[in-house]
């Protein structure tokens, strides 16, 4: 019975480093910027909304990076809007065929996405939204869901005056994200705990050209 306890709590331990392993090789870094162009899609919405504020740039130009840093930059791919208070922000975009297949930091040849996202409630109300849920579509036609082990938890209820900022990631099925001229990513921020289907909703649908 020890062995197998033993056993046991030694296998849970292998498996809490791996992922930590992981989570660091996919560690989206603040580094020089790779410019892009950025622009913003319709929304849907239930309610009346801010207008957007996007930003425009030039065509991207490469940026040396780091031997141990997998992701190529687009610094100047922000998105900002403010609905009812709740500021959600995309402060930069990143990409790369050398992440970690399956959480193996020994086999990097997979593609992935990613994102650095912010949302503060800058009001005394209760909000729920799930970035680190969203969707995202791609110019090389994927549509694919984050990955909830490597993405940051940053979504569910956001009290009055709380600041959530973190990565989220996305793992590509047909690889070559090098090739991604543009992302469009979605999601939405309700207002309240999001359980009645009377409360306020906004969509969000943002596209970010890269190149």
């Amino acid at each position: 019975m020890k062995r197998t306890l033993s056993l046991t709590v030694a296998a849970i331990a292998a498996v809490v480093l791996l992922a930590g392993c992981g989570a660091d090789k996919t560690a989206i870094k603040d580094e020089t910027p790779t410019q892009a162009k950025v622009e913003s899609q319709p929304a849907k919405e239930t309610s009346k909304a801010e207008p957007a504020t996007t930003k425009e740039g030039a065509a991207p130009v490469e940026t040396e990076k780091k031997d141990d840093d997998i992701w190529t930059y687009y610094n100047d791919a922000k998105w900002t809007d403010t609905w009812n208070g709740v500021t959600s922000s995309i402060e930069k975009v990143v990409v790369t065929d050398r992440a970690p297949k399956d959480g193996n930091t020994n086999d990097l040849t997979a593609s992935a996405v990613g994102v650095k996202f912010k949302v503060e409630n800058t009001t005394k109300k209760l909000y729920t939204t799930y970035p680190d849920q969203a969707e995202l579509i791609t110019s090389t036609g994927e549509q694919v869901q984050a990955d909830m082990v490597t993405s940051d938890h940053i979504g569910g209820e956001i009290e009055e005056g709380v600041i959530k900022d973190g990565n989220i990631i996305w793992f590509l099925k047909r690889g070559h994200a090098a090739d991604i001229k543009w992302i469009k990513m979605k999601w939405y921020v309700i207002e309240g705990n999001g359980m009645e289907a009377t409360q306020d909703k906004k969509e969000y649908s943002v596209k970010l050209e890269l190149k």
